[in-house]
């Protein structure tokens, strides 16, 4: 997990968080065969880049009105109709929060250490001041280390990105409207302990000198001030071709763009592309392979009892470790809902 915290703020300042790929056509899949007296389906859904959907975009999508008819229950990642947590789950989130939230000694200001001499610009230390106090409510910032609002702000970052409409909360009022029962496929403690690594591992963030780690905080706190990441119309756009040859396109060209502008950084840039590297490792492994292992058993319960309608991120759908391959390893048929010509 090294370098995780550098790889995630280099990915997020040049507009690639919020991914959800895939390569094979098509967000909704029909589950039948191996002894189910009615079928079920997947949906991908895109958890957010900033910008909401809208009901008839969603519904645009072939074949979704129609499975969300059949579906008895509807599940998603997390239950999201649970409005209370037990006191066992709320104490593991407490936990693995607390690091973010309560700084250790490691992460205080060492003494006579201040914000602004780490600048070359006032300018720059003018903006970093501002966003820290107002934005981030913390007028005390200057007594924590630049690494440790490396931390927060991925963090608000990571947080901000999902505050529009996404698929999935669309979704969510559609099927509770309707009346229809909603599950989870595992907690939201599960689900955070497996994110959370991803913020909370600075261990390259803390050999850098606190100049360095200043510099790193004005290129986020400049990317989150002027709203620039949030600008992604074209994400949203293709996903709604529905077609997902096209989005793995879309992010393919990202990298190489991202590749280019590490190139032109030397050394730095291949210590960039090593972290970016390292991050992506993280999430195919624990982000993705490990929660789909941990999803199928409650898949197939369920969808043995009643016909269900499962919705994640479009991403945990595909590649050998994706929903589908271990489905169909189970023996079931999975097969793509197509557009209607």
């Amino acid at each position: 997990m090294k370098r995780q915290i550098f790889g995630f703020l280099l990915a997020f300042i040049a507009a690639s968080v919020a991914a959800q790929t895939a390569s094979n056509p098509g967000w909704l899949w029909e589950i039948s065969g191996n002894g189910l007296a009615q079928n079920s389906y997947l949906f991908g859904t895109c958890h957010g880049d900033g910008i909401s959907f809208t009901d008839e975009e969603i519904y645009s999508i072939t074949g979704l009105s129609e499975a969300l008819d059949e579906a008895q229950t509807v599940f998603f990642e997390t239950d999201m109709s649970r409005k209370e947590i037990g006191d066992e789950e709320k104490e593991e989130i407490k936990q693995l929060m607390g690091k973010i939230y309560k700084p250790g000694p490691e992460y205080m200001m060492p003494e006579g250490v201040f914000y602004k001499p780490l600048y070359d610009s006032v300018a720059h230390f003018n903006e970093v001041n501002k966003f820290l106090s107002y934005e981030m409510k913390d007028v005390e910032y200057w007594k924590k280390t630049p690494g440790y609002w490396c931390i927060r702000l991925s963090m608000y970052a990571f947080a901000k990105v999902r505050m529009c409409r996404s698929v999935d909360s669309a979704l969510y009022e559609e099927v509770t409207k309707r009346g229809k029962e909603i599950g989870g496929l595992e907690t939201h403690a599960f689900g955070m302990g497996k994110l959370m690594p991803m913020f909370s591992d600075t261990e390259s963030i803390d050999t850098l000198s606190m100049k360095e780690q200043a510099k790193i905080v004005y290129t986020f706190v400049h990317s989150l001030d002027n709203d620039s990441v949030f600008q992604i119309p074209k994400l949203h756009a293709v996903y709604l071709e529905n077609d997902t040859s096209k989005l793995q396109r879309y992010f393919e060209e990202g990298s190489q763009k991202m590749n280019i502008r590490l190139e032109a950084m030397g050394s730095k840039g291949d210590e960039a592309k090593k972290a970016m590297g390292e991050m992506n490792d993280y999430q195919s492994e624990h982000l993705l392979r490990e929660r789909n292992e941990h999803w199928v058993p409650v898949i197939k319960e369920n969808i043995a009892k009643r016909p269900c309608l499962i919705a994640v991120g479009c991403r945990h759908l595909l590649s050998d470790d994706g929903l589908i391959a271990m489905l169909r390893r189970e023996g079931y048929t999975i097969e793509p809902i197509v557009k209607r010509e």
